[in-house]
């Protein structure tokens, strides 16, 4: 036998508790977690083979169908013979098959003469239906079918799937009658099967290659170059892959369709899988983590009296030493000399460690270029720091530990009043963190940022952080204006004016207010770079800026869009008044002379005026009409202001 009482803690805890509750909990959670595993990834791939089985078998029956509908047209006698007087008869026949089979796009015959049979479609100039990908394909598997081959429509280019037969007669092959299906219709068709959110559907031929994807950017490519070392996974009839597309592992089933050489994949994320089956392992986990704890209580009594109530007295009387208050006697002996070494060592440690922590804390905040402040939840000042009072000019030291409404209030007077409200809250403590930019009267931009001290759940004070960025702030200020204005002239450019107008527009039609652009070009003003040089050009531009700043309202925004091009933006303005706007401006400048370089300069303008109507909405629509109307002034002699209307579509 052997006394308890000199044990070592480590050895007293490992006997009672460790092999006790160790042992019990990680077998049967590595047991469960194993079988619940193997049983939850089994479901899974059973669950995508039985989805992409379903899949193949719609997919074999559409194409069959449309087989079916080719051979039977194939042998129509009004197709092969394509004449005029039968044209009627094998249209309507197309027309039928089309309404009557919701799969088929189009249905048609070409001929090796050229010609097209078709309902509703005009080839374009020069089409000749045997250079067509059906037709090549259709002829060279003749007798037999060209079943699922991918091609884009000649015209819009959209991604068809076609199933093509060649028919003759005692000639040889007198051509070939197609059924068309959309990809979109197809990957539809394959995609409405999907008993996972992450399951993507697709098809590919013996080859590799993508035939039909919900991403049409994929079709036509070859899938080993989208996953590499994928070209050798498709060896049997059907069974399941893995593989790697970017950072995702995905799992798929795939099965190769007997009626063409169409391979048919569904691929999932392996994390959908994976999940669910984490959730059930996780579930028992916290069983077993139940029973254990449940096992555990009967040594947690035993132990209660030997090391529990002890350490717990430990902890209060550490606790009084961080706080500052007295420390008191211990409450509960220790059974274990070691146990009552250590509490000894670690009073020692904590009153030796606060002291020097206390140190480090104050060279950290005076090391810092930043001025810090923390206070407690009752505005009592628990730390700051000489860089605080340097950027708020309160002296060497703060009058008191609380921070009082003097010192607030002498803070306050270094603000502009604008900003008065972005101060801090001293009165009211929240929770959460804030960032606001101060602006003191000598000029100086502080950044306060707020941060709530969280202690035991509930707030016990904050920090207060403020940084000098007066020179990011302005440096800021002037990029900002220097991206929206236009180098030369002062005026917004080109992009700064279409955010504006696209804002003035939107209010304009959801207050029912009338708005007006206007567009006006420099006459002749090439001439005047060739024969004065780009430096009277600019010096005009220059005029023109200013003349139009001065005569317009402040609520009007000017624009330099191009070379010698400017807009104008009026809001609230009808269109009567805005021509009689443009018309004042037309004449001050026909009337005015550029002075330069002892050179008179005449300069003379012409303008388009359009307005916000329902039909054009857009701000791109109201320069284009204003762009229209001031190319038919230039065009009608220049210096003359013409308002828009239909007859100038398209003149610019």
């Amino acid at each position: 036998m052997f006394s308890m009482q000199r044990l070592t803690i480590r050895k007293e805890i490992f006997l009672i508790g460790a092999g006790f509750l160790i042992a019990v909990s990680v077998i049967f959670i590595f047991m469960q977690s194993v079988i619940l595993y193997r049983s939850g990834m089994e479901q899974a791939r059973l669950r995508i083979a039985g989805a992409n089985g379903q899949i193949a078998s719609y997919v074999e029956a559409h194409l069959e169908g449309l087989a079916a509908a080719v051979k039977i047209i194939a042998a129509n006698p009004d197709v092969v013979t394509g004449g005029d007087e039968s044209m009627e008869r094998v249209l309507t026949y197309f027309r039928f098959i089309e309404e009557s089979n919701p799969n088929v796009k189009y249905c048609y015959a070409g001929y090796e003469n050229g010609k097209l049979l078709i309902n509703d479609y005009i080839p374009p100039a020069g089409f000749d239906p045997k250079t067509r990908p059906w037709y090549k394909s259709a002829a060279a598997r003749y007798p037999g079918l060209s079943i699922g081959l991918p091609y884009r429509e000649i015209k819009n280019q959209e991604w068809l799937s076609s199933v093509s037969m060649a028919f003759t007669d005692n000639t040889g092959i007198r051509g070939v009658v197609s059924v068309d299906s959309t990809i979109n219709r197809i990957d539809g068709l394959i995609n409405s099967i999907k008993p996972f959110n992450s399951q993507m559907n697709y098809v590919i031929d013996n080859g590799g290659t993508v035939l039909v994807h919900e991403n049409q950017h994929y079709i036509g490519q070859n899938l080993n170059l989208l996953v590499p070392g994928s070209a050798g996974l498709f060896t049997e009839d059907s069974g399941y892959i893995s593989y790697s597309l970017g950072k995702r592992n995905r799992i798929a089933f795939y099965t190769k369709l007997k009626v063409t050489n169409w391979i048919i994949i569904s691929a999932i994320d392996g994390s959908e899988v994976l999940l669910p089956v984490l959730r059930k392992v996780l579930l028992a986990v916290l069983f077993m983590l139940s029973v254990s704890i449940t096992l555990g209580i009967t040594q947690v009594k035993v132990h209660e009296s030997r090391f529990v109530r002890p350490l717990e007295a430990l902890k209060r009387r550490v606790a009084d030493i961080t706080s500052g208050k007295s420390t008191r006697e211990p409450e509960e002996p220790f059974s274990n000399p070691e146990l009552a070494a250590i509490a000894a060592h670690i009073e020692e440690m904590t009153e030796t460690s606060l002291s020097r922590k206390a140190y480090e804390l104050q060279l950290i905040l005076e090391s810092t270029s930043d001025g810090i402040l923390v206070l407690d939840d009752s505005n009592q000042v628990i730390h700051y720091n000489r860089r605080f009072l340097e950027l708020w000019h309160l002296g060497k030291e703060l009058d008191s530990r609380e921070f009082d409404n003097s010192t607030f209030g002498r803070m306050l007077e270094s603000v502009i009043p604008e900003y008065t409200d972005m101060m801090m809250a001293r009165h009211k403590v929240t929770r959460g963190n804030t960032t606001d930019l101060v602006y003191l009267k000598n000029g100086t931009v502080l950044e306060q940022i707020s941060c709530s001290l969280i202690g035991g759940g509930w707030i016990s004070g904050r920090l207060w952080n403020y940084k000098d960025v007066t020179e990011k702030t302005r440096v800021e200020e002037k990029l900002k204006f220097l991206a929206a204005t236009d180098d030369l002239t002062g005026l917004w450019n080109r992009r700064h004016f279409m955010d504006r107008a696209e804002y003035e527009i939107a209010q304009a039609r959801r207050h029912g207010r009338p708005l007006c652009i206007i567009q006006l070009d420099i006459d002749h003003f090439k001439k005047i770079n060739d024969t004065h040089g780009h430096a009277a050009g600019d010096r005009v531009l220059k005029f023109l800026a200013s003349s139009l700043q001065e005569q317009l309202r402040s609520t009007d925004t000017i624009g330099r869009i191009g070379g010698e091009e400017f807009v104008i933006l009026f809001p609230d303005t009808d269109l009567q008044t805005t021509y009689a706007v443009a018309e004042k401006t037309r004449t001050f400048f026909a009337c005015n002379r550029v002075d330069y370089d002892g050179k008179i300069l005449r300069i003379t303008i012409s303008i388009g005026v359009t307005s916000l109507t329902p039909e054009n909405k857009h701000v791109d629509a109201l320069l284009r009409q204003a762009d229209e109307a001031c190319y038919a002034a230039k065009d009608g002699g220049r210096n003359r202001t013409i308002l828009w209307n239909e007859a100038l579509r398209g003149n610019a």
